[in-house]
């Protein structure tokens, strides 16, 4: 396996991953370079009989992620480190990092979603999850799920287009 390849295709999966969960430009990328520099070190022990890389990448993800929560001390469950998750965090600060005003806005009407649905959007279109396996990685009924991301949708279209919810 090519680490070059690896880190071109999960790189802004991962980014995007961690972007989601603490809205924090700064942190989001020292926790995406801590990942692929764990990736770097223990490619060689990867086993593609056991799962996908991408499920080996997240899982990564996902304890760095707890890991980054337990030593600043936030109490944080093992299923809202990679579930919901709410940190706070002034988004306005970290909007302005971001250059594309389009972007910009989609972010800001993110943040104004509940960390469900927000979390449910973010990994069907930036981590381009099915409905089914949102599902089962949140230990959800699909209905329930497509039913939260319609709703978010609906919700983002009125933000985006300046209705106030």
């Amino acid at each position: 396996m090519d680490l070059a390849a690896v880190y071109e295709e999960y790189f802004p999966k991962i980014y995007n991953f961690f972007f989601y969960k603490v809205m924090h430009k700064e942190i989001t990328e020292d926790l995406t370079s801590i990942v692929f520099l764990k990736v770097a070190e223990k490619l060689h022990t990867y086993n593609p009989e056991k799962g996908a890389v991408s499920t080996w990448i997240y899982a990564i993800a996902q304890n760095a992620l707890i890991d980054y929560f337990r030593t600043r001390h936030i109490p944080v469950s093992l299923d809202e480190a990679t579930g919901d998750l709410a940190v706070s965090v002034s988004f306005e600060e970290q909007s302005s990092l971001i250059e594309n005003e389009t972007r910009r806005e989609l972010y800001g009407a993110l943040s104004r979603l509940d960390d469900r649905t927000r979390d449910i959007i973010s990994r069907k279109y930036f981590f381009e999850k099915s409905i089914r396996e949102i599902a089962a990685e949140k230990n959800m009924n699909e209905s329930t799920v497509s039913t939260i991301h319609n709703r978010g949708l609906k919700q983002l279209r009125k933000i985006m287009n300046g209705f106030e919810l």
